[in-house]
Parts: C-alpha cells; sequence; structure tokens
C-alpha cells in the first residue's frame, strides 16, 4: 500500500486470496459465507485495520439499507429503558445489527427529529416506545422506508397496523388497586403520565374498573394527569396528599414513583402505594410493583422487527408480555 493510505477490502482480498466480492459479504455477516471464510477475513481486516462502509455502500446501492436498527425510547434515565434496550440489543446480536439510539425526552418533536435522523442514516429497522401521539407520518416510509415496529404504549391508530409488544396494563392495574380495596383501602389516589398512547390509557381503565368493581366513585380531588418529570409528581403528590383522608395512591410508572417519594407530606403520611414498573427502592420504601418485564418487551419487539424484515409481507403480529404483581407489604426500614 501507498504511505499514509487507508487500507481497503482490495488489501484483505489479496491476503486472504479471496475475491473483493467474497471479503465484503464476510465482512457485512452475510449468510451466504462459510463460517470458517467469515472468521479468515475477520482476523486479515482487524490485523489491517479495515472497516467495511455500510453508509457508502448503502449509497451506492439505494435499495439498501444499513445494518443497524434504531432504537427511541421515552427517557434513558429511566431503567425502565435500559432493561428493554438491553432486550433488544440481544437480539440485534445475533443478527449483526448495530443498535443506534435516541433519547425522545417524552418530547414530540425530539421525537420526530430522531425519527428523521434514523431515516437519514437509512436503519433496516425503528424500535419506538412513543412520546408522541402522532405518528401517521410514518406511513409515507411503509413501502420503501424500514420496518417498525412499537413497544410499550404504540398510539391507538397504529395499534393494528404495525407489529407492536405491549404488556397486560388493564388487567394488571385492575389487579393491583383491586387488591388495594380488599386490603381495606377506599380512597385511592392516581397519578399519571400522558395518555397519548395505549400504555397509560390502558392503565387508568384499569384503575377505573378496580374502583368501580368495589362501587367506589373516582374521586377527581384525587388524581392528577399528564406527569411527565419526577419534579410533577412531587408537586401532585403534595397536592393530593394535602387534601386529606388518602389511604392508598396508584402511580401509573416507575418514574413518576420516585417523584412521589420526594415529597415531604408522603414521607409523612405514607400511604399504601401501588406502581406500575418495577425500581430499585420499593422493597425499602415498601411499595407493590407491578413489573412489566421490560428487558422481555425489548427482546420480543427486536424479534418481530428481523421477523418483519425477512418476511415484509407478513400481517402485523401483536404481543402482550403478562406483568407480575410484585407485593412489598412493609418497608425494609
Amino acid at each position: 500500500m501507498p504511505s499514509g493510505s487507508r487500507p481497503s477490502l482490495k488489501d484483505v482480498a489479496i491476503a486472504t486470496g479471496l475475491s473483493i466480492k467474497t471479503v465484503s459479504r464476510a465482512l457485512r455477516g452475510e449468510n451466504n459465507v462459510a463460517e470458517a471464510t467469515r472468521k479468515l477475513v475477520q482476523t486479515e481486516a482487524d490485523r489491517l485495520g479495515v472497516q467495511v462502509n455500510d453508509v457508502a455502500a448503502g449509497l451506492r446501492r439505494k435499495s439498501q439499507a444499513m445494518t443497524s436498527i434504531g432504537v427511541l425510547l421515552g427517557d434513558f434515565a429511566n431503567p425502565f429503558s435500559a432493561q428493554m434496550l438491553k432486550g433488544i440489543d440481544s437480539v440485534a446480536a445475533t443478527h449483526r445489527h448495530l443498535v443506534l439510539t435516541a433519547d425522545a425526552q417524552y418530547s414530540p418533536e425530539t421525537e420526530r427529529n430522531a425519527i428523521r435522523s434514523f431515516l437519514a442514516h437509512r436503519v433496516a429497522g425503528l424500535i419506538i416506545a412513543p412520546s408522541g401521539k402522532d405518528l401517521s407520518y410514518l406511513r409515507t416510509q411503509a413501502a420503501y422506508g424500514p420496518a417498525v415496529v412499537f413497544v410499550d404504549s404504540p398510539p391507538p391508530e397504529a395499534e393494528s397496523a404495525s407489529d407492536s409488544v405491549t404488556t397486560t396494563n388493564f388487567e394488571s392495574t385492575r389487579t393491583g388497586v383491586g387488591r388495594l380495596v380488599a386490603r381495606g383501602r377506599r380512597r385511592i389516589g392516581y397519578l399519571g403520565h400522558p395518555r397519548g398512547g395505549t400504555g397509560a390509557n390502558e392503565r387508568w381503565a384499569g384503575y377505573l374498573a378496580a374502583l368501580e368493581d368495589a362501587g367506589i366513585a373516582p374521586d377527581q380531588s384525587v388524581i392528577r394527569h399528564d406527569l411527565v418529570t419526577e419534579a410533577d409528581a412531587t408537586r401532585a403528590a403534595e397536592l393530593i396528599l394535602a387534601a386529606g383522608d388518602l389511604d392508598a395512591l396508584m402511580v401509573d410508572n416507575n418514574q413518576l414513583c420516585l417523584g412521589v417519594l420526594q415529597s415531604p407530606t408522603y414521607a409523612k403520611l405514607r400511604p399504601e402505594t401501588l406502581s406500575f414498573d418495577n425500581f430499585a427502592l420499593a422493597p425499602q420504601f415498601g411499595i407493590t410493583v407491578i413489573d412489566s418485564n421490560p428487558y422481555e418487551v425489548g427482546r420480543i419487539g427486536a424479534q418481530l422487527l428481523f421477523g418483519r424484515l425477512a418476511d415484509p409481507g407478513r400481517p402485523p403480529q401483536h404481543v402482550r408480555i403478562p406483568a407480575n404483581l410484585i407485593v412489598h407489604d412493609d418497608p425494609i426500614y
């Protein structure tokens, strides 16, 4: 090689005695290459410092997507997102695809900008835990764009037309709140995140159904919706606890529950609390949780995505992962 020039696929082909086409296929992880050949090519590529350029290849072959997928989640600071991402990556790795990630920060505008960026990078597929209510603009990509799978809380209008993975939001919330009622709780507050997707709507419906089962009318003075941040939840908890006589609280996600724990009034009164989504501090505070198993949601979502890539014409599939009630009746301290 001339001094200072970047090594190329041609150099790997010369070193291995293989064709450039075979070298390219081996480095891209294509199926029609023997494993021994793949290892030989990868070893020489590593020695020479050769890296396949997916972007350049994709631009040359306009019909070909990159060997990467885009994952858009609501908030990376939430352990729920981290577990879901692990599940996705466990599947993507077996398909030799890189996972590109973006944090929507629960902002529809940020979400749309991130999706535009993913599309510009020609990702093979998208896994989206939606923040916005309207993702209809993705329909224009259906014929020639990436495969799309919605996880956690798909937009209502997209749920039937797209692959999706959800959990038993309605049933599990109804069971959890019903358990509070069975323990003698009658005045049960509710703190919920924005009801743009099916998840928040189903959890709210499960709460209402459990109250109706017990003949309890919802009390709007102890109900707050459209909470996004921990600070939102802290303020909301202060307000509804100031109303008095609250003997239990349902919180519809773990991040909001962490905000509740920061409420001084909550620390004094300590009403029995049920939270959707598990989190590390739940046992310490005696908070019963509905564990939606985000790792499995992510893993199954990725499986649906690669299944869609293999068979673009198959009907949409909808998978529901059972959530588990984990009871913590008494605080550890």
